[in-house]
């Protein structure tokens, strides 16, 4: 990739928001077991839309002559910056949480708390979610970050056609393979904390793909093609809320994230992008902070109004709202600077070490000069 094609895309940053939004009312449902079945979408399946954008994004962004050791440091500590502060506020607040018995149905033990600390709770360590359930993709996205040089290295050695036949191969294995690790659930789909990490493995590595075919593009780009894209997504929401096809729904996802690339870049500045980016800078914080803030608040204030089932479409539009503020203010106020923090830290590491190293290089120099002068 050329450094001067590097852009954000802030229409697939919105696209993020509308789904962690979605994953949110997916859960917010359970309040009543007398809300319509209207609202029994599949919206959980978003979460496969995420491993999706963030292969797609990652490797786009990645350097295409980014290689060795200091290369992938600089990435790993990149991307826990992106992920790590804010999981681990999540987690903190379920501490609390379950220390004032608001959160009862969380299995969370001392151990547990080890696993999510540590990233590893989808990793097929426990047989059960515990304090931050949504964290589990989190826990996820972070086995494909440790594995990525390894992705990004096969996707530069074969053609985009074998590389696109493997990402359907993992899909058929893993999705309709009957694994064993999965017997006793909906196959890959359903799974969370037990192996959810090979869950994100081929919509990661599909993301990737995406990414190549997207650099293919340049002589498609138009700006039409962003509303088809637009439109697909659409379509992919009223799939989800009608019923659970999660092939199908994988196939609407891929095709709007590239429709929508495409023709997005055709834009030197997509209408709205300032408000499209600020909502997108959201959706982390609104999929993170969701659950908890559910519990302390949604929860309790559905009971305490005695609200009933036919007014959940009003209570949950009101609470995305207030939901959004809250990961607005959030990411302003501790996500981006913890970001800023930890990036500014590690590049000024990096500079101390490169400074060493040629102040230690200097005397090497200076005696070969010499010598050379002398003879």
């Amino acid at each position: 990739m050329e450094a001067s094609e590097a852009r954000r895309f802030v229409v697939l940053d919105f696209y993020r928001f509308v789904a962690a939004l979605g994953v949110f009312i997916f859960h917010l449902k359970m309040i009543d077991p007398g809300i319509s079945p209207t609202w029994n979408g599949s919206f959980g399946l978003f979460v496969d839309m995420f491993f999706i954008l963030s292969g797609f994004v990652i490797s786009y962004s990645y350097p295409s002559d980014a290689r060795g050791v200091r290369a992938y440091s600089r990435f790993m500590i990149r991307r826990i910056a992106r992920i790590y502060p804010l999981h681990l506020l999540s987690l903190l607040i379920f501490v609390v949480l379950i220390g004032v018995g608001l959160e009862r149905t969380a299995r969370s033990t001392s151990l547990d708390f080890l696993y999510n600390l540590l990233l590893l709770q989808a990793w097929g360590v426990t047989n059960h979610l515990s304090f931050n359930s949504p964290s589990w993709s989190i826990s996820a996205e972070f086995f494909c970050y440790l594995i990525f040089p390894l992705l990004m290295l096969l996707a530069r050695k074969v053609q985009p056609v074998v590389l696109g036949a493997i990402v359907a191969a993992l899909y058929l294995v893993l999705a309709h393979g009957h694994l064993p690790i999965w017997q006793e659930r909906s196959q890959m789909y359903g799974a969370n904390f037990d192996y959810g990490m090979l869950r994100a493995l081929p919509s990661f590595l599909n993301g990737i793909l995406l990414a190549i075919l997207f650099r293919m593009s340049g002589p498609y780009r138009r700006k039409p093609v962003v509303f088809a894209g637009i439109g697909v997504f659409g379509l992919s929401v009223l799939v989800l809320n009608v019923f659970a096809k999660p092939d199908l729904a994988i196939l609407l996802f891929s095709c709007a994230i590239l429709l929508t690339a495409v023709g997005e870049s055709a834009f030197k500045e997509f209408p709205g992008a300032r408000l499209l980016g600020r909502l997108g800078n959201t959706s982390y914080a609104i999929y993170m902070l969701h659950d908890a803030v559910l519990i302390a608040v949604f929860k309790p204030l559905w009971t305490w109004l005695e609200l009933r089932p036919d007014q959940f479409g009003l209570y949950a539009l009101a609470c995305c709202a207030v939901l959004t503020i809250i990961a607005d203010r959030t990411y302003a106020y501790f996500e981006n600077p913890a970001r800023r923090f930890i990036n500014r830290w590690a590049d000024i590491g990096v500079a101390s070490s490169r400074k060493a190293q040629a102040v230690a290089a200097e005397p090497a120099i200076r005696f070969e000069n010499t010598e050379r002068a002398v003879n």
